[in-house]
């Protein structure tokens, strides 16, 4: 597997997170963090103030030495609630990247330019360095934008951070939080996010790939990818491809809207609509070989509302690959059973 490319997003906060090695998010926003892993490469966006101006800037690259962990102690700002505890405490950790450190940042302009030069197709807008807390790049961003900090640094720095808590105790998370006896329903939306990107042989499963391993296949996987005008995000993309004469060649890909409760028709035109945007966003990604995926929470006694999510993927299925799973918690794990 490749190493996917992230930036992480922080106004104010850059300079603890340099010192401590660590970046953290809240608990709503623990899905946005799920799809980093160790040693994927990070790129640091921030802001400082220049004169009576505030500008936006990239620091990096970074390489992520941890998955993603657990620890409350205080860091960056404490928790409303609980005074002696960080209110960012999903956290990662990382460092500058050993092989070409870059102390000096670039603006965030360059990565618009290489964009407006027609170098990159962007998945990322103006609006998801405000509304986010981390966002996956597309590969070639990631490289181009990894080579403008290159270039800003052609002299490597000398890494001086402390990294104080990279010995930090990194305690597992809990993502099964869920109400309800006969049929439970997570807390959060993000925690089926989470569970999935930690978790990518279901993701695959669900796409139809059982098998996706070995050399000659691999996958990148985007979550909550901005639409642009359309507003909202796609919760995941899957982008599968497979090396045919040292060629990677795409060969499919899958779309997930995830919903904790139970699903309504007005979720699968939803899930469409983003089918539509990701053939728009995604380089390779063609309108006929995406499958949508839809998944809830289960039915129950709802028999009316579960006929009629059925009978609108059957409205839609000469256009759109449609799959619809509802969810089950066990044993800390969650089941999925396909609609049918």
């Amino acid at each position: 597997m490749e190493r996917e490319f992230h930036l992480l997003i922080s106004p104010k906060f850059f300079s603890k997170s340099l010192e401590y090695g660590l970046f953290g998010v809240s608990e709503r926003n623990l899905n946005q963090l799920a799809n980093v892993r160790k040693g994927d490469i990070a790129f640091y966006y921030t802001a400082h103030r220049v004169g009576p101006r505030t500008e936006g800037i990239i620091y990096g690259p970074f390489e992520v030495i941890s998955g993603v962990f657990f620890n409350d102690q205080l860091v960056w700002s404490p928790d409303p609630k609980y005074r002696n505890r960080d209110k960012y405490p999903f956290r990662i950790k990382i460092k500058y990247l050993e092989e070409h450190v870059c102390l000096n940042h670039v603006p965030v302009q360059a990565f618009w330019d290489l964009r407006e030069e027609g170098k990159i197709k962007s998945i990322i807008d103006s609006s998801a360095l405000i509304d986010k807390a981390v966002c996956t790049l597309l590969h070639q961003e990631g490289i181009l934008l990894m080579q403008t900090l290159l270039q800003a640094n052609q002299i490597p720095g000398i890494d001086r951070s402390p990294y104080k808590g990279h010995a930090f105790q990194q305690k597992e998370i809990d993502i099964f939080k869920a109400k309800g006896k006969e049929i439970q329903e997570l807390n959060m939306e993000a925690y089926l996010e989470a569970y999935l990107l930690m978790n990518p042989q279901k993701l695959h499963q669900l796409a139809g790939f059982n098998d996706f391993s070995g050399e000659k296949y691999q996958v990148d996987i985007l979550n909550q990818v901005s639409t642009f005008i359309a507003g909202g995000a796609i919760d995941i993309v899957c982008l599968y491809k497979k090396r045919v004469l040292d060629i990677w060649l795409t060969l499919s890909a899958a779309v997930f809207e995830l919903k904790k409760g139970v699903i309504d028709p007005y979720f699968v035109d939803q899930l469409t609509r983003y089918i539509e945007w990701t053939a728009r966003l995604i380089p390779g990604a063609k309108h006929e070989m995406i499958k949508g995926i839809i998944i809830g929470r289960d039915f129950g006694k709802q028999i009316h509302a579960r006929n009629a999510v059925i009978e609108r993927i059957a409205d839609l299925d000469k256009i759109y690959s449609l799959s619809c799973y509802i969810y089950h918690l066990r044993d800390k794990e969650i089941i999925f059973e396909r609609l049918k």
